[in-house]
């Protein structure tokens, strides 16, 4: 565990030399500067408007983690050799998997949390400039758990971005595959509610309602970790929702690390 843990600031250290880092944290900076200002064209909407880009940049620099920097982990390591100086000093490839996961979540978690500071300032901004009467329904805990249940969301995304880097070591194809996971991660609920639904008009065949099922149960549903529609409403988020969130990305992180771990010790590096 203390290898895991030694390789897991390793990870954290080097990533945050990563410049695109500060350029995605500024963009996402400026967007929630600039929901304080356009707010101002939709008076009956301030605070909605203002959490619905907050959020939304905060979505996008925590997806900076799993798609520019997670998937150069394992690829850079053994592009660069320097993952035969680790597994030499007596590191096993368990625990090598564990502190990369750990150092993109520690990583994950500074963004994060530096977004969320930069969304509480915009919204307090906005306190000061326009009426009271449009924060009514402000929810700072609403907030705080939306941006949590993403962080896990994110996580789940790295875990995933690791187990691809554990079966091709080529960034294009660990980049493709994540993006395809994060596309069907987001969607897959819908659509297999829609075809429960069974619309008028539209048939689906026995296989299509197979793939979409069984999609639902391989990749992450993704869109379980969003509630940024009950944040921008200001909407008590029932702790079921929240518990079943945890539960399921924890399993689901621990599920993807564990295959990772076991076809990572199964492979033989070039």
């Amino acid at each position: 565990m203390n290898n895991a843990l030694q390789i897991a600031l390793l990870c954290y250290k080097e990533s945050l030399h990563h410049k695109l880092i500060y350029g995605i944290l500024t963009i996402s900076c400026l967007l929630m500067a600039f929901s304080v200002l356009i707010s101002g064209l939709f008076m009956r909407d301030i605070l909605k408007i203002i959490l619905d880009i907050c959020l939304a940049a905060t979505t996008i620099g925590g997806l900076l983690v799993p798609f520019f920097l997670a998937v150069n982990v394992l690829a850079g390591d053994i592009d660069q050799k320097t993952i035969y100086t680790i597994l030499a000093k007596q590191v096993s490839k368990p625990s090598y998997i564990i502190g990369k996961f750990l150092g993109l979540g520690m990583l994950t978690a500074t963004i994060m949390g530096m977004l969320t500071i930069a969304t509480l300032l915009a919204v307090a901004t906005a306190y000061s400039i326009y009426p009271s009467a449009f924060f009514v329904d402000l929810s700072i805990s609403s907030i705080l758990i939306t941006i949590i249940i993403k962080s896990l969301g994110i996580l789940v995304l790295n875990s995933v971005v690791l187990l691809w880097s554990a079966v091709t070591t080529s960034t294009f194809l660990v980049t493709l595959l994540t993006l395809l996971t994060y596309f069907i991660g987001q969607t897959v609920e819908d659509v297999v509610r829609f075809i429960t639904l069974n619309p008028e008009g539209i048939e689906f065949t026995a296989l299509m309602e197979t793939i979409a099922k069984g999609s639902l149960y391989i990749f992450p549903n993704l869109a379980a970790f969003d509630f940024s529609y009950q944040a921008a409403y200001g909407l008590p988020i029932p702790i079921g929702l929240i518990g079943i969130a945890v539960l399921y990305g924890t399993a689901y992180i621990a599920a993807i690390i564990s295959l990772t771990t076991f076809l990572f010790q199964r492979r033989d590096l070039p």
